[in-house]
């Protein structure tokens, strides 16, 4: 496949996920707004959705509020990934690629065969380009919107949006 054709397609495919978070981020964005114009976020309509406050000084409640943020498990955020991508056609499964690196050998002087001394364990990770150049798009478009993203695997996507003062 040409990058540009794989470029268009990562591109759709995000515009299909931004479109499954479309609900989730409305309610931060109304979330924000409610809190600019002086709401408190106690009285705010979260959707259902977890929406919380980044404070300047996270210890002084009274503090001014910087930005709303929400989370999303990490594996639903995959599985909104994964849905978008295969009605497409691509399995993210199918991209993932097992790498093992094994430790060197070490030859010492006057040593007819190598030794694992300093062994410190083989590595095995599973390596998706594919998933990362998606969750890159899908950051992009999240960007353009104006959020910022964090995802942490096996935990947490973050969603950040910041508080026009």
């Amino acid at each position: 496949m040409s990058a540009q054709k794989r470029k268009n397609e990562l591109l759709v495919i995000s515009q299909r996920v931004m479109r499954d978070l479309e609900r989730h981020l409305q309610a931060m964005e109304k979330a924000a707004e409610q809190i600019s114009s002086g709401q408190e976020l106690e009285t705010i309509d979260d959707a259902g959705y977890h929406i919380y406050l980044a404070r300047k000084d996270p210890k002084d409640c009274g503090s001014r509020a910087e930005a709303v943020l929400s989370t999303m498990n990490y594996d639903e955020f995959y599985r909104l990934l994964e849905k978008a991508a295969g009605e497409f056609g691509l399995c993210l499964e199918v991209e993932t690629k097992m790498e093992v690196v094994l430790p060197e050998a070490e030859f010492e002087e006057n040593m007819i065969t190598g030794g694992f001394e300093k062994f410190k364990g083989l590595a095995v990770e599973h390596h998706n380009e594919c998933l990362e150049e998606l969750m890159v798009a899908v950051c992009f478009r999240l960007k353009e919107r104006g959020f910022a993203v964090a995802c942490v695997p096996d935990e947490d996507v973050i969603f950040y949006l910041p508080l026009d003062q």
